[in-house]
């Protein structure tokens, strides 16, 4: 993580008091989540996994000339091209992310819409319909931070989230890649082999372990553009929050009425 900032909407500023907390008792950067998505049948579908983190935050920079100014409350997460949560999504984007914290015993409902960006080589790429420049805002003491507030406008702009975003440089595709290349060996194979949930091969060479260590350089060549091919980073557009804190006996919905500024009302866990 790379710290707060006082724009954080108060439920992201919550979770990452209780991720905090968390990680003393785990090293994991993100806990595993459940992703709840629609089935091509109208059914619902879970499965576990590991978020990526919010995009600005950690090495999710929004481009090359990010020093770590910018933040957001978009989340990520990423996936192979060829899964069934790939077409649930171009089919039904709505998504709900569920963490569970059990050292805090904290539960996190992300509820919102999921983008999905693939590789510019793979058959389904489009550029990404999120415009992430609404959604992102200046890192405390930061250079873009000094840029966004005006000396006579410091006090005004430490309570709004109105900002002028547009001359911001967005590179998707470099989050893309970013979020790929901090993944460990062993999950960036798993990229280059076959479509989750068919029926698996006799042929073990398809499923390297570590494409580095492929002897061949043919075939190291085609696993490594293969798994750059099929990996999907998933921009989730969170709209509304539930937090459950068991321990305080407290529930607290967060909604957003725009695109920096959000409700919250305290209901009954």
């Amino acid at each position: 993580m790379n710290g707060t900032s006082k724009r954080d909407p108060e439920w992201k500023q919550a979770f990452n008091k209780y991720l905090d907390r968390e990680r003393e008792f785990s090293k994991q950067r993100f806990p595993p989540v459940a992703l709840s998505t629609v089935d091509l049948n109208g059914r619902p579908a879970v499965r576990m996994l590991s978020p990526r983190g919010f995009v600005g935050d950690g090495f999710l920079r929004i481009s090359k000339d990010d020093h770590g100014q910018w933040t957001s409350d978009v989340l990520t997460f990423c996936t192979h091209a060829k899964s069934n949560k790939v077409q649930e999504l171009v089919n039904t984007n709505d998504v709900q992310l569920a963490f569970w914290l059990p050292h805090v015993q904290v539960q996190v409902r992300c509820s919102g819409q999921a983008h999905l960006l693939f590789h510019p080589d793979n058959p389904n790429y489009s550029t990404l319909s999120l415009d992430i420049r609404h959604r992102i805002w200046p890192r405390d003491g930061t250079q873009a931070e000094e840029e966004e507030e005006e000396p006579q406008e410091k006090e005004e702009a430490h309570h709004s989230l109105d900002l002028d975003n547009s001359k911001v440089e967005i590179d998707a595709e470099f989050i893309r890649e970013q979020a790929y290349l901090h993944h460990a060996p062993v999950l960036q194979a798993w990229y280059s082999w076959p479509a989750p949930g068919k029926i698996r091969s006799a042929d073990p060479a398809l499923y390297p372990m570590e494409i580095p260590k492929i002897e061949d350089p043919v075939a190291r060549e085609k696993y490594e553009a293969d798994a750059r091919r099929n990996y999907v980073l998933v921009f989730v557009d969170v709209n509304k929050v539930d937090i459950v804190d068991l321990e305080q006996a407290t529930r607290k919905l967060y909604k957003r009425r725009g695109d920096t500024s959000w409700t919250v009302t305290n209901i009954n866990p």
